[in-house]
């Protein structure tokens, strides 16, 4: 129960969170690449939560082999990272500089990075995931969420170019990317939580439960 509230508040938070860029759609008349290079700055503070989860486990394992994930991490990711910037720049960048505002970024990635951290202390902390996380799990965590959101958007952001109609497109972009996330989010928090039920049976010595496929093999 505590769990399942845990997510429906980090929901909500995300969904927040990810309506504030239509400010910047409705009132001060974004770009398709003003609202895609936020969404990349969003994969920037996916992966700083990531370290974070890492050096949460350093300290509580004290284990200092888990500090060499880090930099692994850091190589790998920042270069997927770099990798889509050079194409969000080749792409979607508007040849007039004028159009467009790094500035205008900060309200929403502000935003963003709250909605993420109140993630990370309220699962990985007060859920206590830390206390089962595979690290090399980890490692791979933060991509399955970044590929499916960005091929969305990537989708979502090539229609804008090819529609009449840019502030209905831009809209219907960021509705796009909110669906992606939340289905994400809880998908991942929801299988981490029913790995640790199935944890807490098998210590408990309760018979895990029975794939339907295979039900009536145990009285053959």
């Amino acid at each position: 129960m505590r769990n399942q509230q845990a997510i429906n508040l980090t929901t909500a938070a995300l969904v927040l969170s990810n309506l504030v860029p239509l400010a910047g759609v409705l009132f001060y008349e974004w770009v398709v690449f003003e609202l895609l290079l936020l969404f990349w700055c969003e994969t920037l503070i996916l992966g700083a939560i990531n370290i974070a989860r890492y050096w949460t486990l350093y300290r509580q394992r004290n284990h200092a082999s888990l500090l060499l994930f880090i930099p692994f991490f850091l190589v790998h990711y920042g270069g997927f990272a770099l990798a889509h910037l050079v194409f969000l720049v080749a792409v979607f960048r508007p040849d007039d500089p004028a159009t467009w505002s790094l500035a205008a970024l900060g309200v929403p990635l502000i935003a963003l990075t709250a909605s993420h951290v109140y993630s990370y202390h309220a699962h990985f902390i007060g859920q206590q995931e830390y206390l089962h996380a595979d690290p090399k799990q980890l490692m791979i965590q933060p991509y399955a969420r970044v590929v499916a959101m960005h091929v969305a958007i990537m989708i979502g952001g090539g229609l804008v170019l090819w529609i009449d109609a840019p502030t209905t497109a831009l809209i219907v972009l960021v509705l796009i990317k909110i669906a992606f996330d939340v289905a994400a989010h809880r998908r991942e928090h929801r299988a981490k939580a029913a790995r640790e039920e199935i944890r807490r049976d098998v210590s408990a010595g309760k018979p895990l439960p029975r794939d339907p496929v295979f039900k009536d093999w145990g009285s053959q």
